[in-house]
């Protein structure tokens, strides 16, 4: 693989990544549901939800769906489009 090809691929990951971050943020702000409350009904501390919520940590997709259960929503997996 070329340095292009693996660069594209890479952006194209990590613009995914904040895309469901993003995603989750707005849903927990529109539960109002604060990072403090959201930690005490799972078992990541507050400080790595607000690292994650600001892009310095990139979550677990164990710690992802732990974060998403108690608002309702889960992660799915879907064909992209091209």
């Amino acid at each position: 693989m070329d340095s292009k090809t693996f660069i594209s691929r890479e952006k194209k990951i990590l613009d995914m990544e904040y895309s469901i971050i993003t995603n989750y943020v707005k849903i927990r702000k529109n539960a109002k549901i604060s990072q403090e409350q959201l930690s005490h009904e799972t078992s990541v501390i507050r400080t790595t939800i607000a690292r994650i919520e600001r892009n310095m940590n990139s979550p677990q997709l164990k710690t992802m769906l732990e974060l998403l259960e108690p608002l309702g929503y889960t992660l799915e997996i879907v064909p992209s489009k091209k």
